[in-house]
């Protein structure tokens, strides 16, 4: 057991590792900004509000995003945006709320280590003079350094052991087990979760985290603390990602049915006692912040949904920019497998109902893209779900091994083209050549002004011809220096130095579509947080990850390699 142990903890800290390499420096969500003030709002002051100026907010992020939010909210429940006027008249933000509690203590870190370098923030405003926005949304920047650099790629490092260990008790040996664990976690739009600051990679954790023991339970090699963790971990994971509660809906039946069959009760009751904390910890927040225990500060449904979901299924599943069967190309073998009904497969149904939850979920939502993110992160737990059960039970890499490497390279491929560019940036200039080629086709005849695209991250997010599959390689070529900005590190606007060299097409309007990347850190290959760093500080950033790309491998060369040679199977389930 001990060798296990340490295999698992070298795996563990080489995937880390390696993970830190790809890191951003910087944040590049709007949501993980918002999320990160209404945290550092409760580490100091004990309430998640944001305060306007006049309120007393200390940070010029907190003060512009409060005012914001209560500018929003007064033009009607419809336009409500990030937030929510709370009881007390203050801006609370609407992003769940385990992302606000989990970001709290690395606030603290944050401030910590910022006392070690006092002139960080001075330096970033400097950078930025040409980008106020960049400065806004980028401080403190130690902070967001920081939590960028440490919470992904410690809750990639520990989804993709988690999905080794539930590979291991569904029956598979160490070496496919791996083969199950990496494929997913390297290959699929999990990938991008291991450097994207939105709570959908510790959501994704938590449920991987319940998923293993709501497995042994099924299986029958449950403790009373495994019902407990279970029910714990599911709590924790519906509050990072509110719509995890259907999923944990499905983990009661699994247990219901698991109870049932051993005419044992005791696992569903612990499991729910387990939950209860988190629940009550879910109703007290919103009842505090909004007089309600059911309110969460998000819009109602019905303004979320009001897409065609027919149209809406289409694009989750095949657009170009966004669609999971060419971001996750090991769909192509899982879903056949999952359905095939030749060969046994515990928790089929598990796994069908995971997967489809989300597709039904979202297929009706207006903004089914997810946003600034790599593929469609509302989707993301589904797809690994789905690989999780499925791989490590039919093993592909035996039946069609060509295909399965095949679909593996091509995954990779696709995760690799997640690093190369920014998504804020790519969504930017996308945004930008969307209304371009609209406005060239309206001056020539060939479309009406009333077909404009109303969103242009609709159109780009299905069409070929704005594929990040594609632009993002295009977009890193033209991050080259004296290209997106000068030798003094000024803008260089104009559509020959982006639009033009990535789309293709010339600003109709130069002023509102000519412009390069607005962010300071979506220019130069500065997303990586090495070149951020590097940049600010005047260092030669490659040097600053080898450290981590070398013990990383190494690491995770040890600890892989033990954990695939392990050949005692799981002990057989208790029927």
């Amino acid at each position: 057991m001990k060798g296990r142990s340490g295999a698992r903890w070298f795996a563990w800290l080489g995937t880390w590792f390696l993970f830190l390499c790809v890191a951003h420096g910087n944040f590049e969500t709007t949501d993980a900004a918002f999320t990160m003030h209404a945290a550092r709002s409760l580490w100091h002051r004990g309430d998640s509000a944001l305060l306007t100026k006049a309120e007393g907010g200390e940070l010029l992020g907190e003060q512009l995003g409060a005012a914001a939010i209560k500018r929003w909210e007064r033009l009607g429940p419809k336009r409500r945006k990030y937030g929510k006027i709370g009881v007390n008249g203050h801006a609370y933000v609407w992003f769940p709320m385990g992302h606000v509690f989990l970001l709290a203590p690395f606030v603290a870190l944050g401030e910590s280590l910022a006392a070690a370098l006092p002139d960080a923030d001075a330096r970033f405003r400097r950078v930025t003079r040409d980008f106020a926005q960049s400065y806004v949304e980028g401080h403190p920047v130690v902070t967001q350094g920081l939590i960028c650099l440490l919470l992904p790629s410690v809750c990639m490092a520990t989804s993709i052991l988690l999905l080794f260990s539930i590979a291991r008790e569904l029956g598979a040996s160490g070496r496919d087990a791996a083969w199950s664990a990496l494929s997913i976690g390297l290959a699929t739009q999990m990938f991008a979760l291991g450097r994207e600051q939105t709570s959908d990679g510790p959501g994704l954790t938590l449920l991987l985290g319940a998923l293993l023991p709501v497995v042994r339970i099924h299986l029958g090699r449950s403790t009373a603390r495994t019902a407990v963790w279970a029910g714990l971990t599911a709590g924790a994971a519906v509050l990072l990602r509110y719509q995890t509660a259907l999923y944990v809906v499905a983990f009661a039946v699994v247990l219901v049915l698991s109870c049932r069959r051993r005419e044992r009760w005791r696992d569903l009751w612990l499991f729910a006692a387990g939950g209860a904390p988190m629940l009550a910890l879910f109703l007290l927040t919103n009842y505090l912040r909004f007089g309600h225990a059911l309110v969460t500060g998000y819009p109602e449904l019905g303004a979320w949904f009001q897409a065609d979901p027919l149209a809406g299924l289409a694009k989750i599943l095949f657009a170009a920019g966004r669609g999971i069967m060419w971001f996750s190309p090991l769909l192509w073998l899982g879903i056949p497998l999952v359905l095939q009904c030749r060969r046994r497969v515990e928790l089929r149904w598990l796994a069908v109902v995971m997967f489809v939850t989300p597709l039904l979920l979202f297929m009706g939502v207006n903004g089914w893209q997810g946003g600034q993110c790599w593929g469609i992160r509302y989707v993301t737990p589904g797809v690994v779900a789905l690989l999780a059960i499925v791989l490590p039970q039919t093993a592909p890499w035996y039946r069609w091994p060509n295909l399965w490497r095949t679909l593996v390279v091509l995954g990779w491929l696709v995760s690799v083209t997640s690093v190369v560019a920014p998504v804020r940036g790519q969504i930017q200039l996308m945004s930008q050549a969307v209304r371009a080629h609209e406005d060239h086709m309206i001056a020539a005849g060939t479309m009406a002004a009333a077909d404009r695209t109303v969103d242009p991250a609709d159109l780009g997010g299905w069409h070929p011809h704005y594929t990040p599959l594609v632009r993002n390689w295009l977009y890193a070529l033209q991050s080259r220096p004296g290209r997106f900005e000068d030798d003094q590190g000024h803008p260089r606007h104009g559509s020959a130095n982006g639009l033009r060299p990535i789309y293709g097409v010339d600003a109709f309007d130069e002023a509102a579509q000519g412009k390069v990347p607005l962010h300071w850190a979506d220019r130069s290959g500065r997303h990586l947080w090495w070149r951020f760093w590097g940049a600010l500080y005047g260092m030669v950033g490659w040097l600053l990850a080898l450290p981590f790309a070398a013990l990383g491998g190494a690491f995770a060369w040890f600890g892989w390699r033990a954990m695939a040679n392990e050949l005692k199977p799981v002990p057989s389930a208790v029927r």
